[in-house]
């Protein structure tokens, strides 16, 4: 009998426990007043289970979400302080108080949130997106000892090391400035500029001349641009780089020779006129054929650099290979524009006549300057006038004056107007001449043949 009511005892205890085990507690409760939209009575449910002691870590939090749920930001911090007192590495809850702290304004707390939650949970874009808001805020300590600490973790990416490097640099610890910018160099895209170029600087300043020469070399071949390749040659020149400079001005005439005119006007601008000189040579070299516009820049960059005597080798070896009388032509034409046409003596021997007669007015006006009037007249009238620029076409008819009678000019000049050879800017002359030697027929009949247009021009 004893035993039987010991049974039913510890039956109604174990119902007892079980019942009590079953009913939801009051943050489970909360929280599910909460999920309905009940927030204020989860609130006061669970202001009552904190008056009675320590606030659970779990009522906290759901005390925080109702709080903010109904908007009240003040107390929903002070809810997730509390909260984060007892659990610091909650991402969640770290999150949720950062984005509570951004509606409220208050920045610098955001920040130092945000940076609490990068800790726990850091990736490369939550690194990213914390120094970019430190730097934004002018929080330059914060930005820098960020960079510092995800630099020596392996974060960072080549931009944000090449931020830490100039930094570090600016502050003066030129030497760890140094070396982010070197981890950025082997980091960063082919077209970076601004960190190799600041870290050219401090090379430079280490007296690492060698190396520097050899980062340079391998950047323009990546660059591409005069511009800077112009500004990399000067550097070093002025770091006392005797073999530097040289090298990476023939490196960069070699990567870029469309862009030499450019590189040594820029050299020369700065008084590099050494440095300039090589360029120009080198290119020299580097023409096997050409082109008209490229030997007319090639006698100009000569011309800023003071030597003749670069435009008369490359003339000389064109006469001597027997290739291009025209390229020849034009290149004593250029050089004695130049330079005047004393500067064409040295190489006047190795102008063939095939050559100037692709020049003939040119090569009229030399034998002129040279006292051979009759080769000057044999040249002048194997001229083609309607090829010529209006300017030219002056210079032509002064020639003629020149080497032949005036009635010699007017027959030559009556012999290509009546051949359709004659512009129409010449005709008003023409007729001016015919009058002034009596043939007053050939003059009527030129302005017969004139009709005025509206701009003032004249034609045929």
């Amino acid at each position: 009998m004893k035993t039987s009511r010991q049974f039913v005892f510890m039956v109604v205890v174990a119902l007892g426990v079980a019942a009590v085990a079953l009913l939801p507690r009051r943050e489970e409760h909360a929280a599910v007043l909460a999920s309905e939209g009940r927030h204020e009575e989860a609130i006061a449910l669970l202001a009552r289970q904190s008056a009675h002691g320590p606030g659970d870590p779990d009522a906290l939090a759901a005390l925080g979400r109702s709080y903010a749920a109904l908007g009240d930001v003040p107390r929903a911090l002070e809810a997730l302080d509390a909260y984060l007192k007892v659990r610091p590495n909650d991402a969640a809850a770290l999150g949720s108080e950062a984005e509570l702290l951004l509606l409220s304004g208050a920045s610098d707390r955001y920040l130092d949130v945000q940076a609490r939650l990068v800790a726990v949970q850091p990736s490369a874009a939550s690194v990213g997106r914390l120094i970019e808001l430190y730097r934004l805020s002018g929080r330059d300590a914060d930005e820098l000892a960020t960079l510092r600490t995800y630099a020596g973790r392996g974060m960072l990416d080549a931009s944000q090391l090449e931020r830490l490097g100039t930094i570090l640099a600016e502050r003066g610890d030129r030497r760890e400035g140094r070396e982010w910018l070197e981890l950025a160099d082997r980091r960063a895209s082919a077209e970076a500029s601004a960190g190799r170029l600041l870290l050219l600087e401090l090379l430079i300043e280490a007296k690492e001349t060698v190396r520097a020469s050899e980062r340079a070399r391998a950047w323009v071949k990546a660059w591409h641009s005069p511009f800077l390749c112009g500004k990399l040659v000067l550097r070093l020149a002025r770091s006392g780089s005797a073999v530097g400079a040289p090298e990476l001005a023939s490196d960069c005439v070699e990567l870029m020779p469309d862009h030499a005119p450019e590189m040594i006007q820029y050299l020369a601008g700065k008084g590099r006129q050494d440095l300039a000189h090589l360029m120009l040579l080198r290119w020299g070299e580097r023409m096997s054929k050409p082109s008209g516009p490229q030997l007319r820049a090639f006698v100009q960059a000569s011309a800023l650099v003071g030597d003749v005597g670069a435009p008369l080798t490359r003339m000389a070896q064109l006469a001597r290979s027997g290739v291009d009388p025209a390229g020849q032509g034009e290149l004593a034409e250029e050089v004695a524009n130049a330079f005047g046409k004393p500067a064409l003596a040295a190489i006047r021997p190795f102008l063939s006549t095939e050559a100037m007669l692709t020049r003939p007015l040119f090569a009229a006006e030399l034998s002129l300057f040279e006292g051979n009037g009759e080769m000057a007249r044999w040249f002048l009238i194997r001229v083609e006038p309607s090829q010529l620029s209006r300017e030219r076409l002056a210079d032509w008819l002064a020639m003629l004056h020149r080497v032949q009678t005036d009635r010699e000019v007017v027959a030559q000049l009556t012999t290509l107007w009546s051949e359709g050879r004659l512009p129409p800017e010449l005709l008003p002359q023409f007729a001016d001449e015919a009058a002034r030697q009596g043939q007053v027929r050939i003059h009527d009949r030129i302005w017969n043949s004139v009709r005025y247009r509206p701009d003032g021009r004249t034609s045929r």
